[in-house]
C-alpha cells in the first residue's frame, strides 16, 4: 500500500538571508569549539585513558543533549498558541475533527465545503476526547501531537537505556531526536499524525522485542498471546498513517523468525484481521462512502519512481546521519551474522524500505522520512556504544566514538530563530480576521480553507486535498474539470467574491485558471507575515495576494 506524500506547497523552500547565515555560522563555530575543547581535554590528560571512565566529553555531550531536549520543550510552548497554520494542513486536520464532533462522515464526496485529506482516520478520533476538555481548536490538536512526540522521546530513552544498560546513551538518543527537529521539516509537533505514527511504531517494536527476550526467561501466558500488545500497536500505527503497514509487516516477520510460526500465527491473524480485513470491509457508515477513494486510490496515483527523490533521501541521511548510519550498519551486519540481533537491527531494512517507498511519491516534505531517521538514531547510538565497548575490551582508546557522537550532533545544527513563531502572531491574526470581515463578499483562501471566526471564508476546500486528487505521473494539474466543479462557486460566485492567495495565481499550476475570472486587487506585502508557517522543504509563506472577481467589482 502506498501512503501520503505530504507535498504541500507551490514554491520551493525560502533561502536564508545574510543574518541567518551568520547565525548558523556562529552555531557551527560553537559546536566546533565544544569538540576541540573535548579533544584538548583528552590531550591534556583531563580525560583518563581507555582503561578508566570518561568524564568530560560525556558531561559536555550530556549537557548539549539536555539543551536540545529543553529547547524542544520550549518550542512546544512557543508553537501551541499560534493562531494559524504551522503546517499547511493544520486547519484542515481541525476541520476533520470538527466533522466528527458534528456527527458528519470523514470521507464524503468532495465538495466546496470539504475535501478530505488522504490519510487514515485514527488521529482524528484520538483528538476527540481532548476537544471535549479543551475545545476544538488548533492548540488542542497540537497538544495531542506534542503528547505523541513526548511519548516518542521517552520511548527512545527507554529503548536505548535497556539496550546499552546506560542512561547516558539513552539521553544521547533522545537528544539526537530533539536535535533533528529542523532536519525533519519541523513537523513533529505540528497538528498532524506523524508523532503518533512514530510513537506507535517505537512502542510496538519495543514491546515486541521485550516479549521475545522474555521467552528465554519463561512466562505463564501462552506464547502466542504474549506478542499481541506489540503487534496491536503496530496495527494502530497503520490506522494513524498508511506508512505504518510496512512496520507491521516487519514486526510480524521478525516475530516469526525469532519465535517460530506456532508462536506467531495468532499475531498474523490479528494483523490480517485489523489491517487489510477491517480496511477492505469498512462500511460506508463508519468513515464515509469515499474512504477507500481518499486513502487508497488517491495516494496510489502519486507513485512515480524518480531519481531526484531517491537522491534527496540519500542526501538527507548522509548529510545529517552519516556517522550513525555507518555505526548502526556495521553493528547490524555483525549481529545478523551471529543471529544475536534485536528488533532494531533486524528491522533496519524495513526502515530503509519505508524511506524508499516514501521516495516514490515525488514532492514529499521530509516528514515522510521521520521513521527511517529515528531508526537510524536508535541503531546508530546503540552501534556507537557497542563500538566503544569493543575498543575498550581490546585495550584501545574509544575517544573516536565520542568524537563521532559529537559530530552527529554538529551535523544537525540549525538556526534556532527560524523555528520560533513571531511574537506578533496573535495581534496579526486579529488584524487578519478584521481585514477579511471588512471585505464586501465571500473570500476563498486556498491555503487556509476554513476560518471559523469568519463565515464569509468560502468555499472551504483546501489546496492540498484538491491537489492530491489530480496530481500524479502523466497527469496535468492545470485546468482539471474536477477542480473546476468543486470550485464552481469561486468561478461563478453569486455576489462579490475575493481570492486571497499566498502566491501569485500565475505560479499556481492547479488554480491559475481562476486568473480568467479574478484580477489582482492588492499585494498586501508583509502585513500578515507574522502568520507564516514554519519552514519546510516546501515553504508555505503567508496570505498576501488579494484578487477580486472581475464581474462583481467591490464598491
Amino acid at each position: 500500500m502506498t501512503f501520503n506524500s505530504d507535498r504541500k506547497a507551490v514554491t520551493g523552500s525560502t533561502s536564508s538571508g545574510a543574518s541567518n547565515k551568520r547565525a548558523r555560522s556562529r552555531l557551527h563555530q560553537f559546536g566546533l569549539a565544544v569538540i576541540l575543547a573535548a579533544d584538548a581535554a583528552r590531550q591534556s590528560a583531563i580525560l583518563p585513558s581507555a582503561k578508566n571512565h570518561f568524564r568530560l566529553p560525556p558531561l559536555l555531550l550530556a549537557g548539549y543533549a539536555l539543551v536540545q531536549i529543553l529547547w524542544m520543550v520550549w518550542l512546544w510552548f512557543n508553537h501551541l498558541p499560534f493562531p494559524l497554520n504551522l503546517e499547511a494542513m493544520e486547519m484542515t486536520v481541525l476541520q476533520h475533527v470538527q466533522r466528527l464532533l458534528a456527527g458528519l462522515p470523514l470521507y464524503p464526496e468532495p465538495s466546496p465545503d470539504f475535501v478530505a485529506l488522504a490519510y487514515n482516520p485514527l488521529f482524528y478520533y484520538l483528538c476527540l476526547p481532548f476537544t471535549w476538555l479543551f475545545g476544538a481548536t488548533l492548540p488542542t490538536i497540537r497538544f495531542v501531537a506534542v503528547l505523541g512526540m513526548l511519548g516518542s522521546g521517552i520511548t527512545l530513552f527507554v529503548i536505548v537505556r535497556q539496550a546499552t544498560r546506560s542512561r547516558w546513551w539513552g539521553l544521547m538518543t533522545t537528544g539526537l531526536f530533539a536535535a533533528s527537529y529542523q532536519a525533519l521539516d519541523t513537523y513533529i509537533d505540528n497538528a498532524h499524525r506523524d508523532s503518533w505514527l512514530l510513537f506507535s511504531i517505537l512502542l510496538g517494536c519495543h514491546l515486541l522485542d521485550r516479549t521475545l527476550a522474555a521467552y528465554s526467561l519463561g512466562s505463564r501466558l501462552p506464547r502466542s498471546i504474549q506478542p499481541l500488545p506489540g503487534i496491536f500497536l503496530l496495527i494502530v500505527a497503520f490506522w494513524f498513517k498508511q506508512q505504518g503497514a510496512i512496520f507491521l509487516l516487519g514486526g510480524l516477520l521478525y516475530l516469526t523468525w525469532k519465535a517460530g510460526w506456532r508462536r506467531a500465527w495468532l499475531a498474523w491473524g490479528l494483523g490480517l484481521l485489523l489491517v487489510p480485513g477491517l480496511y477492505i470491509a469498512a462500511p460506508d457508515w463508519l468513515f464515509g462512502d469515499q474512504f477507500h477513494y481518499f486513502t487508497w486510490q488517491v495516494p496510489r496515483q502519486w507513485v512515480q519512481p524518480q531519481k531526484g527523490e531517491l537522491l534527496l533521501l540519500l542526501s538527507l541521511l548522509a548529510r545529517h546521519y552519516g556517522l550513525l548510519l555507518l555505526a548502526g550498519s556495521a553493528i547490524a551486519i555483525a549481529k545478523l551474522q551471529q543471529r544475536c540481533v534485536s528488533i532494531w537491527f533486524a528491522l533496519l531494512p524495513i526502515a530503509f524500505l519505508s524511506g524508499g517507498i516514501a521516495a516514490l511519491t515525488p514532492g514529499s516534505n521530509r516528514n515522510v522520512y521521520i521513521p527511517i531517521v529515528t531508526w537510524l538514531i536508535v541503531v546508530g547510538t546503540i552501534g556507537l556504544k557497542d563500538l566503544a565497548d569493543r575498543a575498550k575490551a581490546r585495550g584501545k582508546n574509544s575517544n573516536l566514538v565520542f568524537l563521532a557522537l559529537a559530530l552527529s550532533f554538529l551535523l544537525l545544527v540549525y538556526n534556532p530563530s527560524k523555528v520560533i513563531v513571531s511574537a506578533k502572531s496573535k495581534a496579526t491574526y486579529q488584524d487578519f480576521v478584521g481585514y477579511l470581515q471588512s471585505l464586501n463578499g465571500t473570500v476563498y483562501i486556498p491555503w487556509v480553507g476554513q476560518l471559523p471566526e469568519v463565515p464569509s471564508v468560502y468555499p472551504m476546500a483546501h489546496w492540498v486535498p484538491l491537489d492530491d486528487m489530480v496530481r500524479g505521473p502523466g497527469r496535468s494539474e492545470a485546468d482539471q474539470p474536477l477542480i473546476r466543479s468543486i470550485l464552481s462557486l469561486v468561478v461563478q460566485p453569486p455576489g462579490n467574491a475575493y481570492l486571497l492567495h499566498n502566491f501569485p495565481l500565475e505560479e499556481d499550476t492547479m488554480l491559475k485558471f481562476l486568473g480568467e475570472h479574478y484580477v489582482l486587487e492588492a499585494d498586501l506585502g508583509d502585513r500578515f507575515q507574522a502568520l507564516a508557517a514554519l519552514p519546510k522543504r516546501y515553504t508555505l509563506h503567508h496570505p498576501r495576494y488579494l484578487y477580486r472577481y472581475k464581474e462583481n467589482p467591490a464598491n
